[in-house]
C-alpha cells in the first residue's frame, strides 16, 4: 500500500509559462530538503493557451488538475480537494512566494492547527514587491474589518501562502471562485472556531513579464463583499447607526433625515437578502428565511406600494420631499422583492 505523502503542495496556474518551470524547480529543491521524498506537487490549471501546460507536461512528478471553473479560488479548491495529503499547503505560481518558506511551515505540519496562515507583514517584504495601495491602504483596512468584526488575529487577509487541513477544509463548505475564496478561507475558519496560526514569510516581487491577474478595486470589493456577506449582523449595528442619525438630524435638517432613513432601509433590505441567501446555499433556516420563503411577500408588498401611492398622491404639493423618498423606498423595494423571488427561483426551488 502507497504511503501517503507528509505534504500536498498546490499551486494554481493560469498563463504562468514566464515563471512555471523556474517555481516548479524551486518547489521540487524545498520540497526534498524538508519533506525528503515523502511529498506531491500539484498544479491547478485554470484554463491556460499560453504554452504553460507544455512546459509543465516535460517535467516529472508533477499532478496536474484541470480546473473546469475560471477563477483562483476555483483552482486552489480543485487542487485541495484532489490532493492525497492531510496537510495542504498552497501558494502562486508568480515566484513572489518562494518556497524556502516551507521551513515555516514544517514546524507546524504535526500540530493541530487547522489553518496555518504565512503573513507577509510579519515576515520580509522585497522593495517594490507589494503596490502602495495594497500593503499600506487595502490589505490593512480588510484585515482590520476581520479582526473586529470575526476576532480572529490575523495580520495578512491577503496572504497567498497558507497550509490548510483537508479535512478541516472539507467541512468550510466554501462557494467562492475568485480571489475572494482566500478570505473566505479565514473568515468561515473564525466562524466555526477553527485552530489559526500564522508563521513570518518571505515575499518578493512578481517575476511575470506581464500585468498581475489581481484587480485592486474589483478584487478589493469582493473581499469587501465576502466579509459582509458571511456575517450579516453587521448590517443591525448599521441599522441602528442610521436610525438614530435620522432621529438626530429631526427636524433641523429634512435632507439629512431622508438620507439616513434611506441608509436605514437600504441596510434593512441588504440583511434580510443575505439571510435569504445564506438559507439559499448553506439551507440555514430560521424564523426571516420561513417568512421571506412564504407566498405572502408580494401580496404584502403590493399592498405596501399601493398604500404609498395613495400616500403620494392625496399629499400636498409642498410635502415634494415626502413624496420624493416615498418614492425612493418603493423603488427600492421593488428591486429588493425582485431579489429575493430570483433567489426563491434561482436557487432554492430550482431543478436537480
Amino acid at each position: 500500500m502507497q504511503q501517503k505523502p507528509i505534504v500536498s503542495i498546490v499551486i494554481p496556474c493560469l498563463n504562468e509559462k514566464d515563471t512555471i518551470a523556474r517555481v516548479l524547480d524551486d518547489v521540487f529543491k524545498n520540497c526534498l530538503k524538508y519533506f525528503g521524498k515523502n511529498y506531491e506537487i500539484i498544479v491547478a490549471d485554470n484554463g491556460s493557451t499560453d504554452g504553460s501546460l507544455d512546459i509543465i507536461n516535460r517535467i516529472k512528478g508533477i499532478t496536474v488538475v484541470n480546473v473546469p471553473i475560471r477563477g483562483y479560488g476555483a483552482a486552489l479548491h480543485w487542487g485541495i480537494m484532489k490532493a492525497a495529503s492531510e496537510n495542504i499547503i498552497y501558494a502562486d505560481a508568480d515566484g513572489s512566494y518562494p518556497f524556502s518558506n516551507l521551513s515555516k511551515f514544517k514546524k507546524e505540519i504535526d500540530k493541530a492547527n487547522d489553518l496555518v496562515l504565512g503573513s507577509r507583514m510579519k515576515g520580509k517584504i522585497e522593495k517594490n514587491a507589494m503596490p502602495f495601495l495594497h500593503r499600506y491602504i487595502g490589505t490593512p483596512i480588510l484585515t482590520f474589518l476581520i479582526k473586529i468584526i470575526y476576532k480572529i488575529p490575523t495580520t495578512d487577509c491577503n496572504s497567498g501562502m497558507r497550509m490548510i487541513k483537508k479535512d478541516f477544509y472539507k467541512k468550510l463548505n466554501m462557494k467562492s471562485s475568485g480571489m475572494e475564496w482566500a478570505s473566505e478561507l479565514l473568515l468561515k475558519t473564525a466562524l466555526v472556531r477553527g485552530r489559526y496560526l500564522e508563521v513570518p514569510i518571505r515575499f518578493l516581487k512578481d517575476k511575470r513579464q506581464k500585468n498581475p491577474h489581481l484587480n485592486t478595486w474589483a478584487d478589493g470589493w469582493r473581499h469587501l463583499k465576502s466579509i459582509l456577506f458571511l456575517k450579516p449582523n453587521v448590517f443591525v449595528y448599521l441599522m441602528f447607526l442610521f436610525m438614530l442619525l435620522s432621529l438626530l438630524s429631526y427636524p433641523a435638517s429634512f435632507g439629512f433625515l431622508s438620507l439616513f432613513i434611506l441608509l436605514f432601509v437600504t441596510t434593512l433590505y441588504s440583511y434580510l437578502a443575505l439571510i435569504f441567501l445564506t438559507f439559499a446555499t448553506d439551507k440555514k433556516s430560521n424564523q426571516i428565511s420561513i417568512i421571506l420563503n412564504n407566498n405572502y411577500l408580494v401580496p404584502v408588498v403590493i399592498v405596501f406600494i399601493l398604500l404609498s401611492f395613495l400616500i403620494i398622491y392625496f399629499l400636498p404639493d409642498f410635502h415634494l420631499g415626502t413624496k420624493m423618498l416615498l418614492a425612493a423606498v418603493i423603488s427600492m423595494t421593488i428591486i429588493w422583492v425582485f431579489m429575493i423571488e430570483t433567489i426563491k427561483t434561482h436557487l432554492i426551488n430550482r431543478l436537480p
